[in-house]
Formats: structure tokens, sequence, C-alpha cells
């Protein structure tokens, strides 16, 4: 990482107003500081908005109303600033430790945490309203061929996630929180990496994992491009000649799934009724129910689909009636 760099107040007002027309007429550069130390710098009421902070350390700075919405601080010391007002919403804050500083009223509004720390801080009034913290990802390191042995799993597969794994943890489990994918604070803390062809590539696995499987499966068609994911079921048929099956007693049947008395939006009950086939041993199952039911015409169609995979029962234990009542969204 080397020795930090010495900021100076003229370099950090140049450094603002650049960045500001960067940010408002597409022009002028965007702030980017790394490995750098502010030390008794004056950031009150400058607009660092989408601006990126790493490795660097703030010593009795004056932050006072400053703006640092969507902005990206990781490994970060603020000591003995004065936070005051300072507006931070939808940022990024990764290993940040608040010593000694004023936070009072600072405003951290739907930003997404790790690892944030506060010693001795002044944090009354203080808004960290709809923030989420992020977890610290288990990373197993595995090779392709376990992934045959994982017939019973289903999973989302980036290919070509170079750089920092615990990045992409963040990032994925950021993208999908907004998304409302992720449920109820659901988060991917556990992922398998393994190397194919030269590149890098992660599985998230689905095991605990609270998710809208309908939007995720629309969510990574639109962002193909971008990570080229596929599930866990297409990437081992089609790139390592399938899964290694487990011998099995008998045949499996449709397991029990109470979906009557549920919200009857139509992903809602996907969700369900995959999750009850994934508990059961059947991730191939699970997938090719969801993909018949997104390319499916109608909800009438879709209900059908999702009873020849489950056996639907209701939440209130009763006999399914003969017609289930449930509106589409």
């Amino acid at each position: 990482m080397g020795e930090k760099r010495i900021v100076t107040q003229e370099e950090l007002d140049n450094a603002c107003l650049l960045h500001n027309k960067w940010n408002e007429e597409n022009e002028g550069e965007r702030a980017v500081f790394e490995n750098c130390v502010f030390d008794r710098l004056n950031f009150a009421g400058k607009q660092f908005n989408g601006a990126i902070f790493r490795n660097c350390d703030f010593k009795l700075c004056d932050i006072t109303d400053a703006g640092m919405c969507f902005a990206e601080l990781k490994n970060i010391s603020f000591a003995c600033c004065d936070c005051h007002l300072l507006i931070a919403e939808e940022a990024a804050l990764r290993d940040i430790i608040f010593e000694n500083c004023n936070l009072k009223s600072a405003i951290f509004t739907h930003s997404s945490l790790r690892n944030v720390q506060y010693h001795n801080c002044d944090r009354n009034d203080m808004s960290l309203e709809k923030c989420y913290k992020l977890p610290e990802a288990e990373i197993v390191n595995i090779s392709p061929e376990d992934l045959r042995n994982m017939s019973d799993k289903e999973g989302l597969i980036l290919q070509g996630c170079g750089g920092d794994i615990q990045e992409w943890a963040d990032g994925i489990n950021t993208a999908l929180t907004d998304s409302e994918i992720l449920l109820n604070g659901s988060m991917f803390s556990k992922l398998y990496v393994f190397e194919t062809e030269g590149h890098t590539c992660i599985m998230f696995p689905f095991e605990d994992i609270d998710l809208n499987i309908g939007k995720l499966a629309i969510w990574r068609l639109q962002t193909h491009d971008q990570f080229n994911g596929t599930w866990l079921s297409d990437y081992v048929p089609n790139k390592l000649g399938g899964f290694i099956e487990k011998e099995q007693s008998q045949e499996h049947k449709k397991p029990d799934c109470p979906l009557i008395g549920q919200d009857g939006n139509i992903f809602n009950l996907m969700g369900i009724a995959s999750k009850t086939l994934r508990h059961n041993h059947m991730a191939t199952e699970a997938k090719e129910m969801c993909e018949r039911i997104t390319s499916s015409g109608s909800y009438e169609e879709a209900l059908g689909i999702i009873g020849e995979y489950v056996n639907i029962t209701s939440i209130y234990d009763e006999e399914p009636s003969e017609e289930i009542e449930m509106e589409m969204m």
C-alpha cells in the first residue's frame, strides 16, 4: 500500500470544484482519493457526492454539512473530526472507524454498511434509517469438479469475477437488496469460488436465502452481458458434463407446499414452491418450474405449472378447495 500522501487544502478545494463539474455538467473529473491523509482540512459544506475515498485517514477535519451521498468510503479512519450534519445517503461504507467524532445529526439513510465502528462519538440524532449491514463473506475455494456433486443445490454463478471477492459479495448483496430480490434482510454470506479457463467464477448458493426467484431470473437476464450469470443447474450440464447423481431409494414425489392463504402474487407463489422443492432436494425441478412459469402466458397457466411440481396445500392445514382464489398483482 505504501506511505500515505498528505493532501493540502488547495488540492482539496480544486478537487471539489472539478468533482462538482463532473457531477453537474458532465465535465471536470471525479474525485478519487486513495492512500491519503487529510489533516485539519476544511470539508465544511463541500459536496463530494459520488466521490471515492479508499485507505484514507481524516484527522481533526471540519466535515460539517458536507455531502457524501452515493460516495464510496473503504478502509477509512475518522479521528477527532466534526461530522455534524454530514449527509452521506446511499453511500457504501466499508471498514470505517469513527473515533472521538461529532456525528450529531449526521445522515446515512439507505447506506450499506460493513464493519463500521464508533468509539467515544456523539451520535445524538444520527440517522441510520433503512441502512443495511453487509456480512463478511465466508469464501470457500473449490474445483469445478466439486460442482458436479451439488445436484441437490441451486445457485447463481457469475463468470469472470476479477478482483476482491468480498467486494463482489458486497456489490451483489447491495444490488439484489436494492432491487428487492433479497428479502427480509437475507444476504449471501457464503460463496463458492472456482477457477476455469483462466477466469474466476463465483457461485452464490440459495441455501437458507429468502429471495424472490422470479425477480432474480429477470435480473439475471438483464445483467447477462455484464456478469454472464447462469444457474448452477445449467452450468454443470453445459460446462462440466452433468451432475454425479446420488443414489436414491425411491423416486421423488411431489412435496406438500402451503400456497392457499398466501399472498397470491405469482412470483411470491413461485418463490415458495421453489424453496419447497429445493428443501426436498429437487433443485433441478425448481429451476425448470421457474423457467416455465416466467415464460407462461397467463396467471392460470402459471398456477397449473406450479401444481405439476408440488402438492398445493393450505397454510391452515385444511383440504385445498377446488378453486384457488388468488389475484395477480
